[in-house]
């Protein structure tokens, strides 16, 4: 079947103070401008919380990394899914806006397979913005976007920073989201099958595929199972950890399915690299794959709500024969 979503649109996090928050990102990572914008009843229509009608507020900013947009947003009351989120998880990736063929075809899709409204508003009379209970199915919440031909941003409330970004951006671009599942076939057969995402590849990471495992800077051998597809030109991986060990296993206990982490384009492993260790980003989780793919995670929660994934191929890096693909056909990777 042909794909539901066709690209990545958006990422979106829940904080608990959006201008530290912000100003942070901009400051230290060069990530900007953001634009910031209050929604309430006063500038959003037809506001719905799982299906009823419900007013709620918040205040958001958003910014790109490369062709994605970045959204922070911080809940205004008690109301809102984000300030369940926040409540029940702490500071992290809410949700993924996926693209579609249209928003009508989405809604279409929606209905046919259950999909139920989670969070909904139509801002500034031409824009749709459309949470869909896909926790269960794809172990993440995704918005569809229903902007109407005639959508313009409207004027923000605020602009960080007021004049041009003094700082070169840290991370380029979005290369990968990471979801951690309790079982990977079923998750994996579930996005090929009813949303048309694939082809899989499937790798068994363990201490005799990867060398030097480490979890905090401590070398510490862990296992876990791996799938990865494209949503347009964006990687998505679905892990299944193997032992109590990784910080997969620690999400999984302290959180349930869902987003772990973003994998960020850099101008270099090794410019990244100093950059952590000059602004203290220590290591959460790290490998070397195949003895020529450095991972490595860093402790990016407490600056940007969410754990950053560097990439590290080497010049000669291939993927390697997968363990499994899903449906059996030629892979994309």
């Amino acid at each position: 079947m042909e794909a539901v979503f066709k690209d990545v649109l958006q990422v979106g996090v829940v904080v608990k103070d959006l201008d530290s928050t912000m100003k942070t990102y901009a400051d230290k990572y060069g990530i900007g401008p953001w634009v910031v914008y209050e929604f309430n009843k006063d500038t959003v229509a037809d506001m719905e919380v799982e299906g009823e009608r419900q007013d709620y507020r918040m205040k958001l900013a958003v910014a790109d990394i490369g062709g994605v947009q970045w959204e922070l947003i911080e809940p205004l009351d008690e109301i809102s899914d984000y300030a369940k989120f926040l409540k029940e998880h702490g500071e992290g990736i809410h949700h993924v806006a996926l693209d579609t063929e249209s928003y009508e075809s989405a809604l279409k899709f929606c209905e046919e397979n259950d999909l139920d409204p989670l969070q909904y508003g139509y801002w500034g009379s031409n824009f749709h913005y459309d949470y869909r209970k896909t926790q269960e199915d794809l172990k993440c919440i995704v918005e569809l976007y229903g902007p109407e031909e005639d959508f313009e941003w409207p004027e923000p409330d605020a602009v960080y920073p007021e004049g041009p970004m003094e700082k070169e951006a840290v991370f380029k671009d979005l290369l990968q989201v990471g979801v951690v599942v309790k079982d990977l076939d079923s998750t994996m057969k579930t996005y090929a099958d009813k949303y048309g995402i694939g082809p899989w590849v499937v790798y068994e990471f363990n201490k005799d595929t990867v060398v030097d495992m480490e979890i905090e800077g401590e070398r510490q051998d862990y296992r876990m199972k791996l799938a990865v597809a494209d949503i347009g030109g964006v990687q998505w991986e679905l892990i299944e950890p193997l032992d109590e060990i990784s910080d997969y296993a620690k999400f999984l206990k302290e959180h349930g399915e869902g987003i772990h982490h973003v994998a960020l384009d850099t101008e270099s492993y090794e410019s990244a690299l100093e950059f952590c260790e000059e602004n203290d980003l220590d290591p959460l989780q790290y490998g070397y794959w195949g003895s020529n793919f450095h991972y490595d995670y860093r402790k990016t929660q407490e600056d940007l709500k969410c754990i950053v994934e560097l990439y590290g191929p080497e010049e000669d890096f291939e993927w390697p024969e997968p363990d499994a693909v899903y449906p059996e056909e030629k892979s994309k990777v």
